[in-house]
């Protein structure tokens, strides 16, 4: 992490937040910026020349980065987003 990124994670936790909720905040900022660029460089190729490749691929390794820093840790034995839905009988 950046010293700005450090500085922005300890006004957020100055102000309450957890972890997981500055990272949310950084994430909800890695998404809108690449449809930014992708939206840029569907209009002129040469747009945002320092952000990288502006794949999916690399804005999920940024994410999966952020939630680490955030102190997240893959669960051992459950997926935490799966659909609410009834088990089925076997």
């Amino acid at each position: 992490m950046s010293n700005v990124d450090c500085a922005i994670a300890r006004i957020g936790y100055a102000h309450g937040r957890t972890g997981i909720q500055i990272a949310e905040q950084w994430i909800v900022s890695h998404v809108d910026a690449l449809i930014a660029v992708r939206e840029g460089r569907a209009k002129n190729p040469m747009a945002f020349p320092g952000y990288g490749e502006g794949t999916s691929e690399e804005t999920a390794r940024r994410i999966v980065a952020r939630l680490l820093d955030a102190g997240w840790r893959p669960p051992d034995t459950e997926c935490l987003d799966l659909p609410d839905t009834p088990e089925v009988a076997s």
